[in-house]
């Protein structure tokens, strides 16, 4: 049995979405389907709800909800039972969405409870016209609600994490008596429910991580996440054109890539996986023959060693200075929950005597000014910001064992004049990350690839 996950990009339109369809019709192993929404409808409603509306507005929303599920419909669906029944679950969903956007809209309150809701409603309407589509192809396709199915989940709203062992008491038996009478289970990615029955999303891009849980709780064989892309690359494209498929990742690769920028993967994809050793493969729609990318315990090792550069943008360090503030009893973990506390995630740190340097999100940048600012001196005595920093990542199995690959890359960046802030290496011996200034990412990334690959790929 395998998991087959289908993301919005490949879900934008009719055509597309027959795509899919192909996809799925012409593999004859028993599956079970996971979705996101259609591409920009959940960012639609998430741009909506960020502002107070007036009833019109929520009409209006609704109708432009109504036509975009409509039209594609209409063009994967032809038989008129099929599409009448899709019609009137996707208006019964509808009307749903349009009583809470009411409910909100008077309460003048959004609660992140509630947001998750909200969100939670392009993958409702997807998985009713992608079942009409597959049912229209001979497909017994089946719409299936995560939060409904039994998707179980811990941790805070709006990035909620999977309580796997209930999950698997309450789906395994569902899922294996769907497929038994020969269903073909479409399920909304996304989100599950809290143990109160209140939905929580899993954060952006959280599908992949739905479909990689529901592959644990089922025993899944293989994990295949459909993209608009062939997998992961060396480098991202449109930084370096020659840059290359990476036919094999491990585990652990794949992990540190989709944490430090790579796109490809929701960075939690791989733990349940991993869990029971199932293979993921990501795959491209548009070009289902190219091999893509397979993720699997043990990696296929590259004469480089290092195999993918990644990168993220829009970054910040926050230096926070204190007399002894590397060695005092306490002092990162007074820092770091405070941050914790105000949503602010910490993506790097280094300490000295006298000082602690994290790495955060640019946006967070003014947030994490003030609640550290509120330490009592002693803690904190001043507090230095940095903006303007990107974060590069090197990515290869084995890097932490191999002598001369740190001496290469950074060989390779000080030929290009550019200096080097906070490194990070030996957390992971899979990776390398550090930082530079934003202006210099782009050649420093350059470098580096034309470093390893250039020789094998110019």
């Amino acid at each position: 049995m395998k998991v087959m996950k289908f993301g919005g990009s490949s879900l934008k339109d009719s055509d597309s979405m027959l795509l899919v369809g192909g996809i799925i019709a012409s593999d004859p192993e028993p599956k079970v389907l996971v979705l996101s929404a259609v591409q920009s409808v959940t960012d639609s409603i998430v741009s909506f709800v960020s502002e107070h509306r007036k009833d019109e507005e929520i009409q209006n929303l609704i109708e432009r909800l109504k036509t975009i599920h409509l039209s594609i419909l209409g063009g994967v669906a032809k038989d008129m039972t099929t599409k009448q029944q899709a019609v009137n679950l996707l208006m019964e969903r509808l009307a749903k969405l349009e009583k809470v956007l009411y409910g909100i809209s008077y309460l003048e309150e959004l609660t992140p409870r509630t947001m998750d809701l909200v969100q939670s409603f392009g993958e409702r309407l997807s998985v009713v016209i992608t079942a009409a589509m597959l049912q229209d192809l001979g497909v017994n396709a089946i719409p299936v609600d995560a939060d409904e199915l039994g998707i179980t989940t811990e941790g805070n709203y709006g990035n909620a994490t999977a309580d796997l062992k209930e999950t698997r008491r309450n789906i395994h038996p569902k899922i294996r008596s769907m497929i038994e009478r020969q269903e073909t289970p479409v399920v909304t990615g996304f989100f599950g429910r809290t143990p109160e029955g209140h939905v929580a999303v899993f954060g952006r891009n959280g599908s992949d991580y739905s479909a990689s849980v529901i592959a644990n709780a089922i025993d899944a064989r293989v994990l295949e996440i459909w993209k608009d892309v062939d997998g992961f690359m060396s480098v991202d494209p449109r930084i370096v054109k020659e840059a290359v498929t990476i036919p094999n990742l491990s585990y652990d690769e794949a992990a540190e890539l989709s944490y430090f920028g790579a796109k490809v993967l929701h960075p939690r994809t791989v733990e349940p996986a991993r869990e029971k050793n199932i293979i993921i493969k990501v795959k491209n729609v548009f070009e289902p023959d190219k091999e893509g990318t397979t993720i699997e315990p043990c990696s296929v090792e590259m004469g480089g060693a290092i195999k993918s550069i990644s990168c993220m943008k829009n970054l910040a360090i926050v230096k926070a200075y204190g007399a002894g503030a590397g060695y005092k009893t306490g002092v990162m973990y007074e820092i770091s929950q405070r941050l914790s506390d105000a949503g602010v995630n910490i993506y790097s740190a280094a300490t000295s005597q006298t000082c602690v340097a994290l790495l955060i999100e640019k946006k967070y940048l003014g947030m994490a000014k003030k609640v550290l600012a509120d330490l009592k001196r002693g803690i904190v005595d001043r507090i230095e910001t940095v903006d303007d920093i990107a974060l590069l990542c090197v990515v290869g199995e084995g890097l932490g064992y191999r002598k001369g690959i740190a001496a290469r890359v950074f060989t390779a960046v000080s030929k290009e004049g550019v200096s080097v802030g906070l490194i990070s290496a030996g957390a992971s011996m899979v990776a390398y990350h550090f930082t530079v200034n934003s202006k210099d990412l782009e050649r420093t990334t350059r470098a580096i690839h034309s470093e390893f690959f250039g020789a094998r790929h110019e």
